[in-house]
């Protein structure tokens, strides 16, 4: 099975992947705006994708995220059993938005794996699951509430550690996260709704 590379993938800015991601997740009926806004990426894909089955796999490398097969008569997603919940929920959406956005048959993801298609599907699956009109207002409350009353470094896991358990991913999902998200959450500080916020191209 081949990796996720294609020379042929649209590059998409952040910003227009988030307005895509964004558009699929209300289509399907989730409000990105939701301070309680958790989904449940396995069941999701039982339910939108061409008969579905999900196969958790013991690969002998906790680096591989997992694999997807779109076939004529059924799509396969593999996860890999030695990943937290968390990270298989991320993984598994990782795979959703190679479904939903690539026209490639067959997909084996794999930790660091490079070229536009696969960062297309890592913050497609961020802002699927993370929304940023959700994580931002959550990462901020967090951040009032818990800098100040703790030393620096122990807030700062307290708050990577509350942000997974609200959105049911890994606590490095979250680290990268709250990386990306640095010049719209900046731009929140300072002021500016989060539907106001500009979404800032870095890719």
């Amino acid at each position: 099975m081949a990796t996720a590379q294609s020379n042929n993938v649209k590059i998409l800015s952040k910003a227009k992947l988030y307005e895509i991601v964004t558009e699929k997740a209300a289509e399907l009926g989730f409000n990105s705006s939701a301070q309680n806004y958790k989904i449940d990426a396995q069941k999701l894909a039982m339910e939108v994708c061409h008969n579905p089955e999900i196969r958790i796999i013991e690969f002998n490398d906790i680096k591989i995220c997992g694999l997807l097969y779109k076939g004529e008569y059924a799509t396969t997603i593999g996860l890999n059993a030695r990943r937290s919940a968390g990270g298989k929920n991320f993984d598994c959406m990782h795979e959703l938005i190679h479904y939903w956005l690539h026209d490639q048959n067959a997909f084996y993801c794999l930790d660091g794996q490079a070229g536009h298609m696969e960062w297309q599907a890592n913050e497609g699956a961020a802002q699927f699951l993370m929304p940023y009109q959700s994580f931002i207002p959550n990462y901020c409350y967090l951040h009032d509430k818990l800098y100040g009353k703790f030393a620096p470094l122990k807030a700062y896991e307290m708050q990577v550690a509350a942000l997974a358990g609200n959105y049911m991913v890994g606590e490095m999902a979250v680290k990268f996260r709250m990386e990306s998200l640095k010049g719209e959450i900046a731009q929140y500080i300072d002021g500016v709704s989060v539907d106001k916020i500009k979404v800032r191209t870095n890719k």
